[in-house]
């Protein structure tokens, strides 16, 4: 019979059995979701804050392409991520104050969707990592100076457009087209440069560039109506004033039986009528990729300026009936077709 000292003894014993296999599970549970992709790839929360110029389709595509690229690399917003965007409505002077509020909020990184955005957030710190998108020409914006080696805290995404591209789309379309006219903002820089970039490709496509300057959108309107008969296209640059006052261009163009030739599929559904473009939601993905290197450890020397060389042709076939326009099956054959309503 056993006494009750050793009944005792044995409890103690089983007692501490059950409990170094209850530890020894835990630290194995633990070691298994360290040797794992943690739940949240951080443990802390990442404050991003995203300077966005205006908000129209085209930049509003990029900053979804951004944050759907975080998310799908387990960054997300609510969750290890904490996103705060601001819009300066168009006013450069509020992306300066944006930018400084960033800085003061000793935000992790900064997104800066537009060359103002950009500019500003790099004139308002040296030491926050800061991502651009959507930029024509980061060198000529004083952004940086070599784009495959950036220097500071600043690097991103182009959304340089092939130009000569889009011009030999209308000489395509319009065949006996001379000249083609350019509405652009003249205090965005990338509308500068593009229009630079819009004369040297015309000489060789066999056409001449009309220029169209406006500063604001109250402008816009008198400005087309009054040279839009002295030409036989138009081209519409990668600008925030345009991309922003498609239903101003779209309604003098088809008044005066003209059709636009756009730089991404936004401004063909808002009434261009073809564009041989850049999809704005890849570049925001890329630029969201890039972000996440930066949270996870890599320095932004190390992280070249790129774009996309990808290009799809996108027709608006509503404006092209209102145009009273047959297009060629060669053209047609490798064109995305967009119809109001499908």
């Amino acid at each position: 019979m056993v006494g009750k000292k050793h009944l005792t003894s044995l409890s103690k014993c089983l007692g501490l059995i059950l409990l170094s296999i209850i530890i020894l599970s835990l630290a194995g549970c633990s070691a298994s979701n360290e040797a794992g992709k943690p739940q949240e790839n951080s443990q802390k929360t990442i404050s991003i804050g995203i300077s966005q110029i205006v908000e129209n389709p085209v930049l509003d595509l990029a900053r979804d392409g951004f944050v759907d690229a975080l998310k799908e690399k387990g960054y997300e917003d609510g969750k290890n991520l904490d996103i705060d965007t601001q819009y300066a409505q168009g006013d450069i002077a509020l992306t300066t104050t944006i930018a400084q509020n960033f800085v003061s909020q000793n935000k992790d990184l900064i997104l800066a969707i537009s060359t103002p955005s950009a500019q500003s957030a790099l004139q308002s710190t040296q030491d926050i990592p800061i991502l651009f998108t959507a930029v024509t020409d980061p060198v000529s914006a004083g952004l940086l100076k070599d784009m495959d080696s950036p220097e500071g805290n600043i690097t991103g995404t182009t959304d340089m457009v092939p130009i000569e591209q889009q011009l030999e789309l209308g000489k395509t379309i319009f065949p006996n087209a001379q000249r083609v006219g350019v509405p652009y903002n003249t205090s965005e820089t990338n509308s500068q440069v593009q229009i630079e970039l819009a004369k040297e490709a015309a000489e060789s496509v066999g056409l001449e560039i009309i220029e169209i300057p406006v500063t604001n959108s109250s402008e816009l309107e008198p400005a087309l109506s009054g040279k839009i008969k002295d030409v036989d296209f138009l081209f519409l640059p990668s600008d925030n004033l345009i991309a922003s006052s498609m239903s101003i261009i779209t309604k003098v163009a088809l008044d005066n039986n003209i059709g636009a030739i756009g730089v991404d599929e936004p401004m063909v559904k808002n009434g261009a009528l073809a564009c041989e473009g850049l999809d704005y939601y890849k570049l925001g993905y890329q630029t969201g990729l890039m972000a996440v290197d930066i949270i996870e450890g890599k320095e932004i020397k190390d992280i070249p300026v790129s774009g996309t060389e990808e290009t799809e042709l996108t027709i608006n076939e509503d404006i092209a009936n209102k145009l009273g326009l047959t297009l060629s099956e060669e053209i047609l054959k490798d064109a995305v077709m967009f119809k109001e309503g499908n």
